[in-house]
Order: C-alpha cells, then sequence, then structure tokens
C-alpha cells in the first residue's frame, strides 16, 4: 500500500482493510501511521541488507568480491520491488532524512561499499576515489534497472525488435564490470 500509494496516499483504513485488521491496532503497535512506515523501510532495508550479506562472502581476492557483492546487491534489490518504490517515494518528497531509523539502516548499504572499496585500497588494486561517490554509482543504477523492469519485459520487444530485458544477473555483472574498470589503479 505504501508503494502503491506513498505515505500520504495509504490511508490507516485503507492499511487496515488490506491486512485484515483493526486500524486502532496500528497505534497499539506502532504508535501512529508514522510508526508503522518507519517499521515498513527499516524491515525492509534490513530484509534487503540480510539478503546482501546471505548472498556475498569476501574470500580475499578485492576485485572478485567487490563483483560478487555487486551481483548480491542487485539481486536483493532486483527482488524487493516494493522496497525501492517506496525509497523513491520518500527521496522524491524530500522526507527520508527526517526518518532517523530508516535513513540509520539506510547508510549500512553504503558502509557494504565502502567496505569493498577499503579491501582493494589496502591490497593495492583500485585507485583512490570518494567511496560515497562509488556507491551512488553503483546504487543508482541497481535502483533504476529495478524501478523499470515492468516497463521493460512489457515494452522491448513488442516495440524493439531483437531488444530484451536483461536479468538482475546479467545487469550487474554488466555494472561490476564497468565499475571495476573503472576502481582499477592503472600506475
Amino acid at each position: 500500500m505504501f508503494a502503491r500509494r506513498g505515505f500520504d496516499g495509504a490511508t490507516l483504513n485503507m492499511l487496515a482493510a488490506a491486512a485484515g485488521a483493526n486500524k486502532a491496532l496500528v497505534s497499539y503497535y506502532f504508535g501512529s501511521k508514522e510508526g508503522l512506515y518507519d517499521v515498513v523501510i527499516a524491515t525492509l532495508v534490513g530484509e534487503t541488507v540480510a539478503a546482501v550479506t546471505r548472498g556475498f562472502e569476501p574470500k580475499g581476492d578485492p576485485a572478485a568480491d567487490f563483483q560478487r557483492y555487486v551481483a548480491a546487491l542487485a539481486a536483493a534489490v532486483a527482488a524487493r520491488p516494493t522496497f525501492t518504490s517506496i525509497l523513491m517515494r520518500e527521496y522524491i518528497a524530500g522526507s527520508m532524512q527526517s526518518r532517523r531509523r530508516p535513513a540509520q539502516e539506510i547508510l549500512k548499504f553504503y558502509q557494504m561499499t565502502a567496505a569493498r572499496y577499503d579491501s582493494g585500497r589496502r591490497a593495492r588494486i583500485f585507485r583512490k576515489i570518494d567511496p560515497h561517490l562509488l556507491h551512488l554509482s553503483i546504487i543508482g543504477p541497481i535502483i533504476h534497472f529495478t524501478l523499470t523492469a515492468r516497463f521493460r519485459e512489457e515494452t522491448f520487444g513488442r516495440t524493439i525488435d531483437g531488444l530484451s530485458s536483461p536479468d538482475a544477473e546479467s545487469f550487474a555483472r554488466h555494472l561490476a564490470a564497468l565499475t571495476l574498470d573503472g576502481l582499477r589503479r592503472t600506475d
């Protein structure tokens, strides 16, 4: 409901009806609709972070680890299109920064990217760059890929002969390869 209608558009009555519950339970368990929303966002972030962690284990080769990390991140985000829809609504509305708990959870994605980058720097195979810019360069395309999945599936091939929609795995390989080309030291 939050993904389709946003925070303001999802009324307590709608939420209760969708959950098959009394709307008074929102106040009882979460304090308010905002409390419920914060828990929803934090839960989605937590599940996505956990999926990345399960899908990726560093093995000591920073470049290969980075590729596996991007693949795990892309797979985890692509598997949760509701997550990206809610986040984009929050970012567009300018309200994510006012939601302390979800904002803290979101930082975990940056921390994972920074850890992969730091590993490559310590091994002296990645050049010096801003890890925040690196993270934005990775997460932006992944979010765009996820948000446009339905469009690609319904449009490509039907409107443009021979053009098909890539799956998350092939997209992640491509993104990791492009990013690694930019990260590698050339000296």
